[in-house]
């Protein structure tokens, strides 16, 4: 059984973070999401599952207006290539349904690039366990649950 807004709502409460999740219509992309809660796509953070050819878990959060240059960022980060994590692989990493995905809480301990960009942002929406809800959180807060690497990512 998928994890919820419910689940993620408990980790966070846990940890004594400010946070809110806004239930909403379904929306499977950033471009949706943004229209539906009525902020800027850069505001949005999309948080993309990659497996590294070492087979490993990679999750990158970008802002919902950028497009990732994966054979870049994996010469980056030392990799020949990163691909997409399938459906299943989203499922089995973080415990949520792919495009669901929020930034933190998940099933495992997955590592995690946050693009440089969003952590100047005050607020950010990411994913918030359900197609139809939205986790809305400071990036900062991020930076203190998470031992994240803030980079540019390309």
């Amino acid at each position: 059984m998928p994890l919820s807004p419910k689940d993620l709502e408990e980790f966070l409460r846990s940890k004594n973070i400010n946070f809110k999740i806004r239930f909403h219509g379904e929306t499977y992309s950033a471009k949706k999401a943004s229209e539906e809660l009525g902020v800027s796509l850069s505001d949005i953070a999309k948080s993309i599952l990659f497996i590294s050819d070492d087979g490993n878990p990679l999750l990158v959060i970008v802002p919902g207006d950028k497009k990732i240059n994966q054979s870049l960022l994996a010469r980056m980060l030392g990799f020949k290539k990163l691909r997409l994590a399938t459906a299943e692989e989203v499922l089995k990493f973080t415990g949520y349904e792919a495009g669901a995905v929020p930034p933190l809480g998940h099933k495992e301990n997955i590592p995690v690039i946050l693009d440089e960009i969003l952590l100047a942002k005050k607020v950010i929406y990411a994913g918030g366990g359900s197609v139809n809800s939205t986790l809305e959180i400071s990036p900062k807060d991020l930076e203190k649950l998470l031992s994240l690497r803030v980079m540019k990512v390309p």
